[in-house]
């Protein structure tokens, strides 16, 4: 008699959505541990990405210093990573400011910017915060630029967050970034700082 043990069978969605519960909390800031996108039109956003990521264009949030849009970003890539999961998939995502983006790129002596830009190039998913906030170079410049124009050629839904308003963005990162903006969603975000308004 011939017995084939398979091993226990594993449940793919369970798993995935286990998985992606362990990244996620140890990924988020613990700013934003609790962040869920609120915004009708952000979590809209995110239900056409995890309905069909290659049919959704970019989408920018833009709006005053304050006024939630870091916090919107991490919770649609919570809502997409888990939409994903519950479903059997995976999604590959980054997730960084312009700064640290800046950071990375700048020329190191071992020589890890050289390849600093792939996993950005390359991702289902990119979350971008804080655009125009980078103090621009010509590498970071010309790297920066690279990166939103690949994204664009090939398709790729990015999430662009801005304090600034197109004129002034242009005037930060140049022209061509800013056109290569221009067929996504755009989302207006407003009020006050709420970070001045919770410290008072």
């Amino acid at each position: 008699m011939n017995i084939t043990d398979t091993g226990p069978v594993v449940d793919r969605v369970a798993f995935l959505t286990e998985q992606a519960a362990t990244v996620l909390s140890r990924r988020i800031p613990a700013r934003f541990a609790d962040a869920v996108c609120d915004h009708p039109q952000v979590a809209a956003w995110a239900d056409r990405f995890a309905a069909d990521p290659t049919r959704v264009p970019s989408l920018v949030l833009a709006g005053p210093t304050g006024t939630g849009k870091t916090r919107q970003c991490w919770g649609l890539l919570r809502k997409v990573v888990m939409a994903h999961a519950t479903t059997g998939r995976r999604v590959r995502w980054e997730f960084t400011t312009h700064p640290e983006l800046n950071d990375q790129l700048r020329p190191k002596p071992d020589g890890s910017h050289a390849w600093a830009l792939e996993p950005y190039l390359h991702a289902e998913l990119l979350i971008l915060d804080d655009l125009g906030a980078g103090k621009q170079s010509e590498w970071t410049g010309d790297s920066l630029h690279r990166l939103v124009d690949h994204r664009w050629a090939h398709q790729l839904p990015s999430v662009y967050s801005t304090n600034l308003t197109p004129a002034q963005l242009a005037d930060a990162v140049g022209d061509r970034i800013v056109s290569r903006l221009a067929d996504s969603h755009r989302v207006a975000l407003k009020g006050s700082d709420r970070r001045r308004e919770a410290a008072a």
